[in-house]
């Protein structure tokens, strides 16, 4: 994808689907990734697919990992992930391709993401 179609892509997501995809997320399709600005220190809601494999939450990267809640998260070391109704703190964050990350989904996400080439997910690990 040409990079100014990606960015209009992200610009637009970030106003107008996410906002709207907040509304349901973490009890169904997405989940909602809980952080913390890492220069103001503001409280921010993102709305992400996600997969949870035993102590583990996988979340595909489509963008990369130059995104504002990514950096984020890696900078405080976690975050809270709602996800399928249940709030999880989760630390640890590791960027991991796909062989690592592709079996916590399902074979049809399998496929979208493979067929979207997204090459980095976040592993993170569940906390008690």
């Amino acid at each position: 994808m040409p990079e100014k179609r990606h960015t209009a892509l992200r610009k637009f997501n970030r106003s107008v689907f996410n906002p709207l995809i907040k509304l349901i997320a973490g009890r169904f399709l997405y989940a909602l990734v809980r952080h913390t600005g890492r220069r103001s220190g503001k409280a921010y809601a993102t709305p992400v697919v996600a997969a949870r494999q035993e102590d583990s939450i996988f979340i595909p990267l489509p963008y990369g990992a130059d995104t504002d809640w990514l950096l984020n998260v890696l900078a405080w070391g976690g975050c809270a992930v709602m996800h399928q109704g249940t709030l999880y703190s989760a630390g640890q964050p590791e960027l991991v391709d796909p062989a690592v990350a592709l079996p916590a989904f399902s074979p049809v996400f399998q496929k979208a993401f493979q067929r979207s080439k997204i090459e980095q997910y976040l592993r993170l690990k569940i906390q008690a």
